[in-house]
């Protein structure tokens, strides 16, 4: 479990924007993994902001634990982490596959995972138990695995779940949701090669997919707005939603009309040429690009 580049600059530019980090909660002791250019680029940015000439991470080393770079980039004054058991240190040994106490509803201004909801198997209690913790007016901000990482957990998700988590009937707003493209199963080896904003599939009116040949990881960023228990009505699936609210009618167009009339086979053919070429970084109807 860990922070790569892009998690850290996306809480350090959260902090810069007023998000509150003095109260948090990490899922699991969380390292840091920064290549040197990285943490040259991270050290310019809180010096630039904070107008300071004092270095942040003056001691950091590659992979240790995250302890620093919260109390020194997030300002962070107290810092629970939380795990299954508490072999790296845990301050709150709980199992996520299970409800948390309600006494510990509301109590973060900021929840932090990068590396653990794919491992739990009961995936729907760990993320309501993570948006319960949050305070109103805190943020979660979870990074997890996509795409090309089959057996490194449980799951692996997709944007149409995070926009349907994150809503306004759970009691959040519309999430940030960006994804990363990796070089190695283990992302954090090396720098990575892309981030992309990602479309909201319901916006889209169609399936958001992704086919592509590296790791992909899922970043996602969402503010909550009020107290509510999440999930009273369980999500549905976008594309579905719209079909059953279209009910039985069909606007055939010209182009649908010439398709329906080719063989069926020719028909397969272009059909499958169109989901995969729509199903990569490159559809920038899809997928912007982020510097």
């Amino acid at each position: 479990m860990g922070l790569t580049y892009h998690d850290a600059k996306r809480l350090f530019e959260a902090w810069c924007t007023g998000t509150s980090f003095e109260n948090m909660l990490s899922l699991g002791r969380l390292k840091l993994f920064l290549h040197s250019h990285e943490l040259k680029d991270l050290r310019a940015r809180y010096c630039t902001f904070t107008r300071t000439t004092a270095i942040p991470l003056r001691a950091y080393e590659f992979g240790q634990y995250s302890d620093n770079f919260w109390t020194e980039l997030l300002g962070a004054r107290h810092v629970t982490t939380t795990d299954y058991s508490d072999y790296e240190g845990a301050t709150l040994v709980h199992d996520m596959n299970e409800p948390v106490p309600e006494k510990l509803h509301g109590q973060f201004d900021a929840v932090v995972d990068a590396g653990t909801l794919e491992h739990i198997f009961n995936f729907p209690t760990a993320i309501r138990n993570l948006m319960l913790m949050t305070k109103v007016g805190g943020t979660v901000f979870v990074t997890t695995v996509a795409n090309n990482l089959c057996g490194h957990g449980f799951y692996q998700f997709s944007p149409e779940l995070m926009y349907r988590i994150f809503t306004d009937e759970n009691g959040f707003e519309r999430p940030r949701v960006v994804m990363l493209e990796g070089v190695y199963p283990a992302v954090e080896l090396r720098p990575m090669l892309g981030a992309y904003r990602v479309i909201d599939p319901a916006d889209a009116g169609e399936r958001v997919g992704l086919q592509n040949r590296r790791p992909v990881m899922i970043m996602v960023d969402a503010k909550k707005k009020r107290h509510v228990m999440p999930f009273l009505n369980p999500p549905q699936q976008s594309d579905y939603v719209a079909t059953w609210a279209a009910g039985e009618s069909e606007t055939r167009t010209g182009l649908r009309r010439f398709l329906d009339s080719m063989p069926r086979w020719c028909q397969q053919e272009v059909r499958g040429f169109r989901y995969r070429r729509q199903s990569t970084f490159r559809n920038a109807r899809f997928y912007e690009k982020l510097a």
